[in-house]
């Protein structure tokens, strides 16, 4: 017994203690910009660095913007590190922003990348800047007090509830990349000079490039057909006048199915809500409602089935009707070939059932 406490003494004596550095001799990288270098082949790659202050009742946080220009991302962050006197740290990383140019033409490399790095979370937003990923990190909302803070929070839904942003992950990113039957979509990020950002589209890539941006019109049916419970306003018609209803609820769901050897997917959209705003100026009672119910789900169905259409024409497929179709078929050799031969001569039918259940006024 004594020998072999003696035998774990001697190893422990061995082990090395871990490299554990103090906060106040870290930078916390908060945002990560990539965008085209000005020589062809080239990465400019931005970091956003929060300045830890040691106290959290001060109102405003320090912030820095790195950027370092070279032949590979990896090279760029090593050389930035010899322009500060701390040890860049990435725990607190959760945004990565690609330039739009970069964009365009290809986004596995730096995904590749970031998948890669230990010390980058797999939780990491991904989207695209515009007109450049230095632009939007250089973005400071008056209402911001920690760096980054407002693109974080409005990027993971923990603040605002907008229809209009589409959240992703590096994780979906990367399993839309390599998942056949699905194509990757990329939310957009437009900086409006150096306080304001702009997020209501959401860009479709073709496994490595974007080749499709949706409206913003579009991008809130992209995220109704796509999210459960969209917190939105749509509109409908009557008595001449117009009227917007607030979705309280909402589920959308799909099927595809062979009607005479012919594909048609047969979407179900249900829908309740109230009445939020009013231009006919007439009172709204049972029939109203109704009235308001009916014509609202006529221009759901019109607008859903042109976003289908425009979908289907670019050859692109954001909602995973491919994969849909290949995890109910049983032929792995042949499966996707067949789907998308089908593709072109695919019909769609929406049914949108819209509830208004009551004027949103106290009677």
């Amino acid at each position: 017994m004594k020998k072999l406490l003696c035998a774990m003494i001697a190893l422990l004596l061995l082990c090395t203690g871990c490299e554990y550095k103090d906060i106040d001799r870290r930078i916390f990288v908060v945002a990560i910009g990539i965008d085209q270098g000005e020589r062809e082949g080239n990465f400019k790659v931005s970091l956003k660095l929060a300045l830890p202050q040691g106290d959290v009742s001060k109102i405003d946080e320090k912030m820095q913007i790195l950027t370092e220009e070279s032949t590979s991302i990896s090279e760029a962050l090593r050389r930035m590190k010899s322009r500060v006197e701390k040890e860049l740290d990435y725990v607190h990383c959760k945004s990565l922003v690609l330039g739009e140019g970069l964009a365009a033409k290809d986004i596995r490399h730096v995904l590749d990348w970031a998948i890669r790095r230990r010390d980058i979370q797999l939780i990491l937003n991904f989207a695209i800047g515009r007109p450049g990923a230095l632009e939007v990190l250089e973005i400071k909302p008056p209402s911001e007090r920690i760096p980054s803070n407002s693109l974080i929070v409005a990027m993971s839904g923990q603040g605002t509830e907008s229809p209009f942003i589409t959240s992703v992950y590096a994780f979906e990113l990367v399993n839309r990349v390599y998942e056949q039957g699905v194509d990757p979509v990329l939310p957009v990020i437009e900086a409006k000079g150096k306080d304001q950002f702009l997020i209501d589209k959401v860009a479709v890539l073709d496994k490595s490039k974007v080749s499709l941006v949706l409206t913003a019109d579009e991008t809130r049916l992209f995220n109704l057909l796509t999210r459960q419970d969209l917190r939105t306003n749509l509109p409908a018609r009557v008595q001449e006048g117009k009227v917007q209803y607030y979705t309280e609820t909402s589920s959308s769901s799909y099927q595809i199915i062979m009607r005479q050897g012919e594909p048609v997917i047969r979407y179900n959209i249900k829908i309740k809500g109230i009445i939020e705003e009013n231009s006919t100026l007439t009172e709204v009672n049972h029939r109203m409602l109704k009235e308001v119910s009916s014509s609202g789900g006529e221009e759901l169905r019109a607008s859903v089935e042109a976003l289908l259409i425009k979908v289907q024409q670019s050859g692109l497929d954001p909602f995973g009707w491919g994969l849909h179709y290949c995890a109910r078929h049983w032929n792995n050799e042949s499966e996707l070939e067949e789907w998308e031969r089908m593709v072109p001569r695919i019909r769609f039918e929406v049914m949108p059932k819209v509830e208004v259940k009551y004027s949103g006024m106290i009677e």
